[in-house]
């Protein structure tokens, strides 16, 4: 008789223990999607891909325009010029 009443105290205890735990947290609804992007990439490469047009776009423009026929680049204190032959 003892051991089944500590048993019984014993579930009990676990019962209230159980009844008494905070209920697992279940997700909410599902938010707004977000504008469709490339399958496959990431944003991180999309960022690359990015920096990488910029930096090209940049070693275009900084590139000097070719001279004129009968002349013929000179660099000068860093400065290019064209110059004749």
């Amino acid at each position: 008789m003892k051991s089944s009443l500590v048993t019984s105290a014993f579930l009990l205890g676990v019962l209230v223990a159980g009844c008494a735990a905070s209920p697992a947290a279940t997700p909410g609804p599902a938010g707004p999607q977000g504008p469709p992007g490339v399958q496959g990439a990431s944003d991180r490469d999309r960022d690359r891909d990015r920096d990488r047009d910029r930096e090209r776009e940049k070693a275009r423009e900084a590139q000097a325009a070719p001279c004129p026929v009968g002349e013929h680049e000179r660099t000068d204190n860093g400065e290019t010029h064209c110059v004749r032959n």
